[in-house]
């Protein structure tokens, strides 16, 4: 007996359902299943499976309102109440599925996959279920007048599946093959004529290495704005960083033109490896390329780009100067590839499978101080300064030492031992595909001390971060009151409140001469302070004594007409020098073959001062003795001198740590 004509549109809708579904369950089960080293085919099923369920979703509810339009008076409540919750059930596939391919796999809305592939492994369930049951409570007297029990399925079902089976690997092996032509047509990373002018290495003396031994492409190491098109939080943290002003920082720029004048274009390497490595590791740094503080090129504008750190595989030494291990990423289908519809498809991949993305770009290394160290340490051989091996700044040393990296003496490790990141990349809020289920990143300001250069880029809100990082009780300062030689003991008794005081009252006599102590206590940076370029770098006290009326006493620390500190501040800072023992002042450390002077604090240690007070016989009481630890970026002599080719808007001083004591004054007492 044939099917009547108002069957077959619904029994052409099923077999295109059936078939497509198929494709669903073998792309979405295999994709989900699939090792994370099968990225390209994982990739490319998870893109035939989104394309397949955009495809089914428009047939399905065509379907299913022919189905129940059909079925509607059927009098069977159980393949009824089945129909309805299968329907259900594949909505909210459809519903997900949707949703997931707009926002990606989300690891703050991990429920959103999750639910998709329980609710994947119910539709299953309840289908198959559904046509048992429709074909047990089938009714016998409608047997003989439809072919079977299952009037809107026949052996024609074989051909629909048989071509969309073929459609799909069809476009599974196109992606495959296309993507690979593409990815091996870029040019080979060679670079003509580059000179090798510190050995056989490329990127020396700077201590980077890469896979190929060699170049890479500009793609793999540069075009950060593809990365902020999805990490739009972490994105726009970046841009303001001083990482992305690496390059472009004007106190760089004149730096690294410096070198290049005095040495040429070759030993820029030196610096180019932390400070623009787009130009280091494409071959730019050679006679007729382009270093990163050249205005306008990529390296420039980039700084340390997102791959320059998330490109990083292992470290190559314990040196620093840029001792890492970059090494390309190709793990995604059509990866760099800035054509439409295939950037489209790029992304796609990208939302749908972000593990790969997660496993390739996350390493462990990342969040360990180590990371950091490749270069965050410094040193300068004969190669650069013609006379020898000098050690330089070293945090990663400075830290190990300090008691926030698990110290084997347990009663002075701190409370909770950190690494770099918990203090320079803490987990703040964003707006990003990367949050977590609190809608925190690890913070890509890289907030630091460099006040000065936030300011330059008009940035108030790193400044206030800056600021606000500097001033959070790290360095602790206090003045020990003096104490009153003349105080006698006494054996009347003394009140519970006063006992209890921990600074006592004390008085000071004109005429008489005391020290004052300043205690400054490196208690919360996890390295020396300061830290980074302290040949730059200025930290000082701000050492005031006022009398009742508000006459000056004494002081320390004021700056000059000219913007520099007096010959008697106390100053945290370092002086390096040069073969013939003159200040390397301008940071040219390729002349520097030693240092004159270093006074830092080191974690977790304290620095006695002590100042001169002569009470002069006109001051009134009481007085007020301040001191104020003020810190600078720039030192205004290098700030002169690199302001005669590129300003700096400002240098701003930040006040870190203050303390005061007020002391009564009295008159003499009568000598004996």
């Amino acid at each position: 007996m044939g099917i009547p004509d108002k069957h077959k549109q619904e029994i052409s809708l099923l077999h295109g359902f059936i078939a497509l579904f198929l494709i669903l369950v073998v792309s979405g089960f295999t994709s989900y299943a699939l090792n994370l080293s099968w990225g390209w085919l994982r990739q490319a099923l998870a893109l035939v499976h989104l394309f397949a369920g955009y495809v089914i979703g428009a047939i399905f509810f065509f379907y299913s309102y022919k189905h129940f339009k059909r079925t509607v008076g059927f009098r069977r409540t159980g393949s009824i109440i089945l129909g309805v919750i299968l329907f259900l059930a594949i909505c909210y596939l459809a519903l997900t599925g949707v949703l997931i391919s707009f926002t990606g796999v989300l690891k703050k809305q991990a429920w959103l996959l999750d639910s998709h592939i329980v609710c994947a492994i119910l539709t299953l369930f309840l289908l198959v279920v559904h046509l048992i049951w429709h074909y047990i409570t089938f009714p016998r007297n409608r047997r003989s007048s439809v072919p079977s029990g299952f009037v809107t399925l026949s052996n024609k079902i074989i051909k629909p599946i048989l071509v969309v089976v073929g459609v799909a690997c069809a476009i599974t092996i196109t992606l495959l093959i296309g993507n690979y032509l593409i990815q091996n047509n870029y040019p080979n990373n060679t670079v003509d004529d580059y000179l090798y002018a510190y050995g056989d290495g490329p990127f020396l003396p700077s201590l980077t290495m890469t896979e190929s031994g060699t170049f890479v492409q500009r793609r793999h190491i540069a075009e950060s704005a593809q990365c902020i098109e999805c990490h739009k939080g972490i994105g726009e943290q970046w841009m303001a960083s001083t990482h992305r002003h690496a390059a472009d920082d004007p106190t760089y720029v004149r730096n690294v033109n410096l070198l290049t004048e005095s040495k040429g274009i070759a030993p820029t390497r030196y610096c180019e490896g932390c400070h623009a490595p787009v130009a280091l590791l494409t071959g730019q740094l050679t006679p007729g390329g382009s270093h990163g503080g050249k205005l306008g090129t990529v390296a420039n504008k980039e700084g340390i780009s997102c791959m320059s750190c998330h490109g990083v595989s292992h470290l190559t030494s314990s040196e620093g100067v840029a001792s890492y291990h970059f090494s390309p990423r190709e793990s995604y289908l059509f990866a760099n590839v800035d054509v439409w519809p295939l950037n489209f498809l790029h992304q796609q991949a990208l939302k749908l499978v972000p593990q790969r993305h997660a496993k390739d770009l996350l390493s462990p290394l990342l969040q360990e101080s180590q990371f950091c160290s490749s270069c965050h340490i410094q040193f300068m051989d004969k190669s650069m300064n013609n006379w020898g091996w000098v050690k330089m700044q070293d945090e990663f040393l400075a830290w190990s030492n300090s008691k926030f990296n698990s110290p084997k003496e347990l009663r002075f490790s701190h409370p909770q031992n950190k690494q770099c990141q918990d203090c320079h990349m803490p987990m703040i809020k964003a707006e990003d595909i990367a949050a977590d289920g609190a809608g925190q990143v690890r913070s890509h300001y890289f907030v630091g001390a460099n006040v000065m250069l936030a300011k330059h880029f008009d940035n108030e809100t790193l400044f206030e971060m800056t600021k606000e990082f500097l001033q959070q009780d790290k360095i602790q300062l206090s003045i020990e009151p003096p104490e009153d030689e003349q105080a006698k003991q006494s054996a009347l008794y003394l009140k519970a409140e006063l006992r209890n005081q921990h600074k006592y009252p004390v008085a000071m006599y004109r005429g008489e001469h005391k020290k004052i102590k300043v205690l400054l206590t490196n208690q919360g940076v996890g390295h020396s302070f300061p830290g980074g370029t302290i040949d730059l770098n200025e930290a000082w006290i701000d050492f005031k004594v006022y009398d009742g009326q508000q006459r000056l006493v004494t002081s320390s620390g004021q700056l000059q007409t000219d913007g520099s500190l007096g010959a008697d501040t106390v100053v945290y800072k370092e002086i390096a020098i040069d073969r013939h023992g003159k200040e390397v002042w301008r940071h040219d450390l390729f002349n520097m073959v030693g240092r004159s002077y270093v006074n830092v604090i080191p974690a977790g240690s304290t620095d006695v001062v002590e100042f001169d007070l002569i009470v002069p016989d006109w001051a009134t009481s009481p007085l007020t003795i301040s001191a104020t630890l003020k810190f600078r970026k720039l030192n205004q002599k290098y700030l002169d001198w690199v302001n005669l080719k590129q300003s700096v808007d400002t240098n701003p001083i930040i006040d870190i740590a203050r303390d005061s004591v007020s002391v009564k004054v009295l008159k003499a007492p009568a000598s004996q």
